[in-house]
């Protein structure tokens, strides 16, 4: 599979356009909680093997929402994906041990994190705990970030709605190997699991609730 450097202005609102249902969102209420997957040095360091071209403009956007959820107190969890003997390490032929310094948070991420959850599979809920904390803390909306979109964000996400929680997936805060690859979980999406929108309209959404 191809990898290109997609995520531009031109993209965010071509997608925005397509997919952002307004009435959708307006349906959204209750306390919101941000889930950031996988900020991982194997995804996001140019000098790994699984490197985004789209990486740092990924980065340059994120900061902007999740500078904004620090000061208004929105929580930010973060996962770390590892993977040894199962079945993601035969299907990719590879491992991800969770003291290589590949699988490490990039530290200008790290720093949002209130907590760090560790998984193994696509899915951010699956033998984690995440759904009991989220409940403990009231949580009943979910914006999903992270890499990469059409794996453990997608997955997640849909995993997220099927649990009860209202989901917001910003079309510019997840990032894949290319834009055939990122419209498809954007249309599935926003056909039958979340809010899909651009960070600059979700901010000003958040700004005004």
């Amino acid at each position: 599979m191809y990898r290109s450097k997609y995520l531009t202005q031109e993209f965010v609102s071509n997608m925005e356009n397509k997919y952002f249902r307004e009435r959708k969102l307006e349906k959204i209420k209750g306390k919101i909680a941000i889930i950031g997957i996988d900020f991982q040095n194997h995804f996001l360091n140019p000098s790994r093997k699984a490197y985004l071209p789209s990486s740092q403009e990924l980065l340059n956007r994120i900061k902007e929402l999740y500078e904004f959820a620090k000061n208004e107190g929105i929580e930010i969890i973060l996962t770390k994906h590892c993977h040894e003997e199962n079945i993601l390490a035969r299907w990719w032929n590879d491992k991800m041990r969770c003291e290589d310094a590949s699988t490490a948070i990039l530290e200008e991420i790290e720093k949002y994190g209130k907590r760090i959850i560790k998984k193994n599979t696509y899915n951010a809920f699956l033998e984690t705990g995440l759904e009991e904390y989220l409940k403990n803390k009231k949580v009943e909306t979910l914006i999903i970030t992270g890499v990469m979109t059409h794996l453990c964000c997608e997955t997640t996400a849909r995993d997220a709605f099927n649990r009860g929680f209202n989901v917001i997936f910003p079309i510019d805060g997840t990032l894949t190997q290319n834009a055939e690859l990122h419209e498809c979980s954007l249309r599935s999406i926003s056909h039958g699991f979340g809010v899909v929108i651009s960070i600059e309209r979700l901010l000003k959404w958040l700004k005004q609730r």
